[in-house]
């Protein structure tokens, strides 16, 4: 058997699904392009630039270059640079002044880690439903073929027909429906992750640009991942 006669056949068992089948392949090439374009997007360092980027930033800051980190921010656009420009910037404000800057900053951001996934989760309860109205379409046909005096062979065509159909649209309701549900709640959990670490390191910044002396800080700037949930809290709930 040849590609061609695969396709073929392949479009004949299509066919079978009937016109249901129509929007749910929109629906797949609609969901996986959003999942692709999240796991394109999502990935870590397009949030939080290397450890050598946030360490050059707190070394122009340590030497009194806040000119020179705002530039190193703008080389390298990112939900962390942007957060750390917005507190570079308005540093010599109080702390709690900070917070709320960064507490802005930070809301500025969720959208990124956020986009799109309304609309994965619409999808998937779309498809579900559309392989249901499917079903429903499919075994309505076979009942109406049941009760005409047609032909007792054009009669059975008629009724395999939309037994076809009804199984054919459920399945690749959840076909498409499944890994969609899966693919949003594993970037929402993503976005959850990032919006945490972005709150440890925006109280990084605050506790730096507040000190006295900065120079003291230099050797535990960039260990944000083992401080305690509670600091990153402050901001979170502030």
């Amino acid at each position: 058997m040849n590609l061609l006669e695969m396709i073929e056949i392949g479009l004949a068992q299509l066919s079978k699904g009937g016109v249901i089948l129509i929007p749910l392949i929109i629906y797949s090439v609609w969901s996986h392009t959003i999942i692709f374009e999240r796991m394109f997007r999502l990935r870590r360092k397009q949030i939080i630039p290397s450890h050598l980027v946030t360490r050059s930033i707190y070394d122009e800051l340590v030497q009194g270059n806040p000119d020179a980190a705002v530039s190193i921010c703008d080389k390298r656009p990112s939900p962390l640079t942007n957060i750390f420009k917005a507190g570079i910037q308005n540093q010599g404000k109080s702390e709690e002044a900070l917070k709320i800057v960064l507490k802005v900053a930070i809301n500025n951001e969720k959208p990124i880690l956020h986009r799109y996934l309304s609309t994965l989760s619409m999808l998937a309860l779309v498809s579900m439903y559309t392989g249901l109205l499917g079903t429903i379409v499919g075994m309505t046909a076979s009942f109406n073929a049941l009760w005409r005096d047609d032909s007792q062979i054009g009669k059975l065509s008629e009724i395999a027909n939309g037994i076809s159909e009804a199984l054919l649209t459920t399945a690749a309701g959840l076909i498409v429906a499944l890994p969609t549900y899966i693919a949003y709640h594993y970037f929402t959990d993503q976005a959850r992750v990032f919006t945490i670490e972005l709150e440890r390191y925006a109280m990084s910044l605050i506790r730096f640009l507040s000190a006295e002396d900065r120079g003291m800080f230099d050797d535990e700037l960039e260990n944000v991942r083992h401080w305690t949930t509670e600091e990153s809290d402050e901001i979170g709930s502030s």
